[in-house]
């Protein structure tokens, strides 16, 4: 891969983004958000691991998570059902505080071995500020023979849920959801994922990061998943039909659509970017790059004076960079 520098700089966004503009809320969500601060803020509490009768206070963490942007987003997936909204974001509260989600430094140690073979990157951004996530699911680097290891894709060893978090942590303020790259192109390297996995994999996006996969892109597509897209293509929700994109590297459909500048995307996925994957710099430039943002991040949540659940993200998520001009 390329130099340290030149990776932490793929980090952050070019002062050329533009995230779009989010719809203005309806009254009805108005007054829905409004209850959800009520619900979650104050004297709310949770159990402090699983299955215990001791409860504790939200973290200021915890809070950060709960942002403006947050309930609209869980209320958006539940279509304004504001008890549905209740019951599946203590469900992710949960599950963040259990599964230890905010303890970066050990989620990227339980992480690290699966991810050895750059299965899984977090580098550029698309156009209008989304992190691009790349899945590579020919890498491979594990065996799936040892129970332990597929316990592990449940939660926080997840190396997708670790990706997507360092993801939502290079997010600048206006910019709520990712830019995802499926590559099935390349050498193969390990076994096939197996069925669990996937199935674990699509409960913990479906229930715990709803509306957080912006665009996708699935590239040179193997026909096995191709028949099967085919046969569910006209049961698929419209909203969800326009998120997704089919394509091939070599066609570079994503480009061409204007939805990602090719100084931004990996030569692997069509763009120009010409940086195989080195595990000892990537790895490392990552943890400690999404360490600082989010220390700094804090720093602005405390600084804006008594702790509070609800808070907009744009008082507290890095800017995007200024222009030179």
């Amino acid at each position: 891969m390329a130099s340290l520098s030149s990776i932490e700089a793929l980090f952050s966004p070019p002062a050329t983004v533009k995230p779009i503009s989010k719809p203005q809320l309806t009254q009805d969500q108005e007054t829905k958000l409004e209850s959800l601060i009520s619900h979650f803020g104050g004297d709310y509490t949770l159990p402090v691991k699983q299955n215990a009768e001791e409860q504790s206070s939200l973290t200021d963490r915890e809070m950060m998570f709960l942002s403006k942007e947050t309930f609209v987003r869980f209320l958006v997936a539940t279509k304004d059902d504001l008890q549905a909204t209740i019951t599946r974001l203590e469900g992710c509260l949960q599950w963040r505080r259990f599964e230890d989600i905010d303890d970066v430094e050990r989620m990227s140690k339980v992480c690290e071995p699966e991810s050895t073979t750059g299965k899984n990157v977090a580098l550029g951004f698309s156009v209008q500020g989304q992190p691009i996530l790349y899945f590579f699911p020919n890498a491979s680097a594990l065996s799936y023979e040892d129970p332990k290891t597929i316990e592990r894709f449940n939660g926080s060893g997840h190396p997708m849920v670790y990706m997507l978090e360092r993801a939502k942590d290079f997010m600048c303020a206006g910019v709520t959801n990712t830019f995802v790259i499926f590559q099935w192109s390349g050498k193969k390297q390990g076994p096939s994922t197996p069925i669990s996995v996937v199935k674990a994999t699509n409960h913990i996006l479906s229930n715990y990061y709803p509306e957080t996969l912006g665009c996708s892109s699935f590239q040179d597509m193997p026909w096995m998943y191709k028949t099967i897209i085919n046969l569910i293509w006209p049961f698929v929700d419209p909203n969800t039909k326009k998120k997704v994109k089919f394509a091939s590297t070599g066609a570079n459909e994503i480009v061409k659509e204007g939805l990602v500048d090719t100084k931004q995307l990996l030569k692997e996925a069509g763009g120009d970017l010409n940086v195989p994957y080195t595990h000892d710099v990537y790895w490392p430039a990552l943890l400690k790059t999404c360490l600082k943002i989010r220390e700094e991040e804090e720093a602005r949540w405390r600084a804006i004076g008594e702790r509070q659940v609800g808070r907009a993200e744009n008082l507290f998520k890095r800017p995007i960079p200024a222009t030179s001009e």
